[in-house]
């Protein structure tokens, strides 16, 4: 183990080498009782921690990190996964002071968001906690989902989650109390993004976020115009799929 990359309610990640193969770099998820007071809690935590492990080692995709070994060890159960450097659009926004981006650096990060969105929609999964926090940017540019706690298999017909699941602010209306769909995934990604070109916190204005020129002018109006379609209350007045989102990001610049 080198060291501690993160923890959150259930689970810590660490950085470890492997002592077998010369120079491999993995990251480390741990789920530990110890971080759940509440008893009643626990087999719920390690059912999401489980279906977390099944769900990765069935996916393949450039944008989701790998997971190569699952075991428990000690009482603790261990995901053995691919190595992310780089950092959070979460520690990413917080180290500029929530200063706005620029958008031809977010335009690229929209188009991968919307390549394994799709991926993920194709297997009928979404994933319902999209937010800056969850999302690896690599020195390279390339994003990373991480943190597929709370995935859920879309079932058709049904008329309600199971839970109700997300953070207030990215979670679409719908998460509330309703059945989440790939379009919520596009909401949950739009605020992210508004977030990425304002600086805004979308949990101050839940449901009701303001177009992001209305706080940054210097955002172009094409991306207004896609952003605010993305965060329409109503999931049949938003982007029907990630397809058809990347094709409107691919109309801005870098890309046009």
């Amino acid at each position: 183990i080198v060291k501690k990359l993160g923890q959150g309610g259930m689970a810590a990640v660490y950085q470890a080498t492997d002592q077998r193969q010369y120079g491999v770099v993995w990251a480390i998820k741990e789920m530990s009782d110890s971080f759940i007071t509440n008893a009643a809690e626990r087999p719920e935590a390690l059912r999401a921690f489980q279906q977390e492990a099944t769900l990765l080692r069935s996916l393949n995709h450039p944008n989701m990190p790998k997971v190569v070994d699952v075991f428990t060890e000690g009482g603790k159960h261990y995901l053995v996964m691919e190595y992310v450097p780089g950092q959070t659009l979460g520690n990413m926004l917080e180290s500029r002071h929530y200063q706005p981006l620029p958008e031809i650096d977010v335009v690229p990060w929209a188009v991968q968001l919307c390549d394994v969105l799709e991926y993920l929609h194709s297997q009928n999964i979404i994933f319902r906690d999209l937010k800056p926090d969850n999302i690896m940017i690599t020195p390279q540019g390339q994003i990373k989902l991480i943190d597929f706690g709370i995935v859920r298999f879309f079932k058709p017909g049904k008329s309600k989650d199971t839970q109700a699941l997300g953070t207030p602010g990215y979670a679409a209306p719908e998460a509330s109390g309703g059945q989440t769909d790939g379009r919520s995934d596009i909401y949950s990604m739009c605020a992210t993004l508004h977030q990425l070109l304002t600086g805004h916190d979308p949990s101050t204005t839940i449901y009701m976020i303001p177009p992001a020129r209305q706080i940054n002018p210097n955002v172009s109006l094409l991306m207004n115009q896609v952003l605010s379609r993305g965060l329409q209350a109503h999931r049949t007045a938003r982007w029907t799929s990630a397809g058809e989102l990347r094709a409107a990001f691919m109309q801005l610049p870098p890309f046009a």
